[in-house]
């Protein structure tokens, strides 16, 4: 049975009463939830508020309040995002898992982790990253305007896919700077010629890059309690937000 401090009687609404009684009756070493009839839960309700238990346990899952999922003898009840994932969906996230691809159905759930992350929109690299330069501080560097990458064998050498366009960079980060504001189509970039200037704005979007992926996995792993579905979430959005960091090489 659910037992209450008297203070909490009559105070009580459905889904304070269904938090309360999951938070008191769950064993965590078994489970993070309770059995809707075994833990005594549908009988205290019945007590607690003269109502179906049952009409009121689908109608607060239907709204997300709670989770529930159908085992022998009536429904595990969980709290919001701790229940295990169901048949279905954990179909989905195996096959996305096989292919290395984002589930469709936590397309939502991407959206909604971007709009907490980056409410106020992505910077802009280098715009947003560079100290105050004048035109004769800039090295301008023409581009083919395809996609470029960085040399696998050399972190200073600059290629395009089929190895036609080729540019030797003084050092790492010069050959990265490159790589974080091309954009395809674009044939020309400037960079700065003072290194000090260079390597701080490269350093700078990476840090902002690596906490963005840090922010997103965090409240992603929150979600679905699931660190491979929750990395392959965090790539796409990479993808989305088109975050270059540690992720150009070939």
């Amino acid at each position: 049975m659910v037992v209450m401090n008297k203070k909490e009687w009559k105070k009580l609404n459905h889904e304070e009463f269904f938090k309360i009684a999951i938070l008191k009756l769950r064993n965590t070493s078994k489970s993070r939830g309770i059995h809707s009839v075994f833990s005594g839960f549908n009988q205290a309700f019945r007590e607690y508020f003269g109502e179906d238990p049952i009409k009121i346990t689908q109608e607060l899952a239907s709204k997300g309040k709670i989770e529930i999922r159908p085992v022998k003898g009536g429904v595990m009840i969980y709290l919001p995002g701790e229940a295990p994932q169901s048949r279905a969906d954990l179909g989905k996230t195996v096959l996305s898992k096989i292919l290395n691809q984002s589930p469709e159905y936590d397309e939502g759930l991407v959206e909604k982790v971007l709009s907490e992350v980056v409410s106020e929109g992505i910077k802009t690299f280098p715009e947003d990253f560079l100290e105050e330069c004048g035109e004769d501080e800039m090295l301008v560097i023409r581009l083919p305007g395809t996609p470029l990458y960085i040399d696998s064998n050399s972190q200073t050498t600059v290629i395009s896919p089929k190895r036609h366009f080729r540019y030797e960079a003084k050092n790492p980060p010069e050959a990265k700077y490159i790589i974080y504001a091309h954009k395809i189509g674009q044939k020309e970039i400037k960079i700065p010629k003072d290194n000090r200037i260079l390597f701080k704005a490269v350093i700078s979007y990476e840090r902002y890059c690596e906490e963005i992926k840090h922010q997103c996995f965090t409240r992603f792993l929150e979600h679905t309690n699931d660190e491979e579905l929750s990395e392959l979430l965090t790539k796409e959005v990479e993808k989305k937000l088109d975050l270059r960091v540690k992720s150009n090489e070939r």
